[in-house]
C-alpha cells in the first residue's frame, strides 16, 4: 500500500491517496490490537 501511494504522489503531488492511508491505518491499529473505541478516540482527537 505504501509502495502504491509513493508513485502516485511522485506523479502528482495532489494525488488523492486517502484510501491507501486509511488502509495503512487499519493495518497499524490491527497490529497493535487497538479496539474500536480506542480508534474512535484517536481519530476524533486528530480532527
Amino acid at each position: 500500500m505504501i509502495i502504491e501511494s509513493l508513485p502516485a504522489k511522485q506523479r502528482d503531488a495532489g494525488a488523492d491517496v486517502s484510501e491507501l492511508e486509511w488502509e495503512i491505518g487499519e493495518l497499524v491499529y490491527t497490529l497493535h490490537g487497538v479496539t474500536l473505541e480506542e480508534i474512535k478516540l484517536v481519530e476524533g482527537a486528530a480532527k
